[in-house]
């Protein structure tokens, strides 16, 4: 497998977080307007253009549900993308893990200014880094100053899918490093926030969060396309197969088969799987109170903007963007992992688009094809 797949880096979901933040241009003055199919299709179509095996949208508005695809979901096989396959969600295992915390909070089990070493006592220490002085609300906006682990163990993760990385080690991989901030004086996207928020959750309940995230939402919620696997790296039933492309390479594009793979480097933090249609029912009983008390659903609409990004705010395990036109507030969430990068962008009337795609290098910048993805889902949302 060629080293070249990889650069080690830790930020590709702030990546996909920013380009949520832009938009593609709209109708030149005098010509029809599109409908929102015919814009989410023409960016599933730009993004398999663009070099992407397969992609694929749902549309939902008033209780209507569309899908539309483009490519295929199986380079080997030819076979057309499904928008109903299972694909690996990446950082919308956030807003799993973020609503299990926030639900936890209303029964009273814990407080979102609990400071982590409550749950956590001495976890987070070392090279200035004080649980003491970080809040649970902290982890889920972004704003602890928690340094990242991931890129430290992403190669060793890839090319070992059985092995083992306990929560426990990798935020002690975190912890070699200096905070990036003091708590609660900046934002930073990193991914320990949501692996040490997984270890508070078994902390509190005495149960694996993937326990949690089962009873609590995809059992009440009905989510029979999801799953959190803990160790396992394969997938099963009917699902697309995920891909990746070396950074540098020569001749042909060659893309690499990375649907098996590990769970464990993720966990907590992007180690879901799940479908368009089981997300934005997540995304929807999240954001209008199926879930969480009036309280608690104001807490986590409470925005923090992000530092160099006119356009984007952070909530509680999710991002805002303003929608163009009269579009209002969009409350987004990318997550993307080797193989497969979601969407899911929610308008403040509930109406929601989702897409997916089958390629994800978790290197260099997200590449055409997510762009084209995240513009057309943005303004086909907006053309609802």
């Amino acid at each position: 497998m060629p080293l070249s797949l990889f650069t080690r880096k830790a930020g590709a979901a702030l990546a996909v977080a920013a380009a949520l933040t832009f938009t593609a241009a709209g109708p030149v003055h005098g010509t029809p307007a599109r409908t929102a199919d015919q814009v989410m299709q023409d960016g599933l179509n730009a993004a398999v253009a663009a070099g992407y095996p397969g992609a694929t949208a749902l549309l939902r508005e008033d209780g209507a549900r569309r899908y539309l695809t483009a490519g295929v979901g199986d380079r080997a096989t030819r076979t057309p993308t499904d928008p109903k396959a299972q694909v690996r969600i990446g950082s919308n295992t956030k807003p799993f893990i973020g609503a299990v915390t926030m639900m936890l909070a209303d029964q009273g089990a814990l407080s979102l200014d609990d400071t982590v070493d409550r749950w956590l006592p001495g976890v987070v220490t070392g090279n200035g880094n004080d649980g003491r002085k970080i809040t649970v609300r902290q982890l889920l906006n972004h704003t602890s100053g928690v340094p990242e682990y991931l890129d430290k163990v992403t190669v060793d993760a890839y090319e070992n899918p059985n092995k083992p990385f306990p929560p426990a080690q990798l935020v002690r991989q975190a912890m070699q490093r200096a905070p990036l901030f003091a708590p609660g004086t900046s934002v930073k996207y990193s991914n320990t926030n949501f692996i040490l928020l997984g270890m508070i959750i078994k902390s509190v309940t005495g149960n694996e969060p993937a326990v949690e995230v089962r009873t609590r939402l995809i059992d009440r919620l009905g989510l029979t396309g999801t799953s959190y696997p803990t160790s396992d790296p394969k997938l099963y039933g009917n699902h697309v197969r995920g891909y990746a492309v070396p950074l540098y390479y020569w001749g042909e594009r060659p893309y690499v088969d990375v649907t098996t793979l590990n769970v464990q480097f993720s966990g907590a933090a992007g180690a879901m799987v799940s479908t368009l249609d089981d997300l934005a029912t997540l995304h929807e009983a999240l954001l209008d109170g199926t879930l969480l008390s009036p309280a608690t659903l104001e807490q986590l609409k409470t925005l923090v903007a992000y530092p160099g990004q006119s356009n984007l705010s952070f909530g509680l395990a999710h991002e805002v963007m303003n929608g163009p036109g009269d579009c209002g507030k969009v409350w987004t969430k990318g997550g993307a992992i080797y193989g497969y990068y979601t969407a899911v962008l929610t308008r403040e009337d509930g109406a929601q688009a989702a897409v997916a795609t089958n390629q994800y290098n978790m290197a260099g910048p997200a590449g055409a094809g997510v762009q084209n993805l995240t513009d057309a889902a943005v303004d086909a949302l907006c053309a609802l």
